[in-house]
């Protein structure tokens, strides 16, 4: 019986150890995806303009928006995916971090109320209210773009 205690403590620090790796590239691979989207919606822009600057003006400058939108759209949907797996990886380190008998670890800290649902002002000074007010930035800009072109 001990022994099988034992195996399950082993088996839950490996799990651990595991949990904190997927966290952090979760979040490295947040903010990479941040800036390939800057990267993506800057060369865009820039193609965009050029394509205004020839008279007349071309037909394929109408799906520079459109693929600007439905580029946001899809990093939008990342962000989310990318958002709800790194909140399982602390529910699930939380889950761990209490099997193993640890106080105040990193997920138990990382899951505090607090942190995870900030109150008052608080709730708007995080990653994930800029990452999508600059989101939602850029496609409202394509969707005008668009709009005057259409017109």
């Amino acid at each position: 019986m001990a022994e099988v205690q034992l195996d399950n403590q082993e088996n839950y620090r490996t799990e651990y150890r595991e949990v904190a790796t997927t966290y952090r590239f979760q979040i490295s691979l947040r903010f990479i995806i941040n800036a390939f989207t800057a990267t993506i919606q800057s060369a865009l822009l820039s193609l965009y303009g050029q394509a205004l600057q020839k008279p007349p003006i071309p037909v394929h400058t109408i799906l520079i928006p459109v693929l600007g939108i439905i580029m946001m759209f899809a990093v939008f949907a990342i962000e989310q995916r990318t958002i709800s797996v790194f909140r399982a990886m602390i529910r699930r380190g939380k889950d761990l971090e209490f099997n193993l008998g640890l106080i105040g670890g990193q997920f138990s800290w990382l899951g505090a109320p607090e942190i995870i649902r900030p109150k008052g002002l608080r709730r708007f000074i995080t990653h994930t209210w800029g990452i999508r007010l600059i989101y939602g930035v850029i496609s409202t800009m394509w969707i005008v773009l668009w709009a005057l072109l259409l017109t």
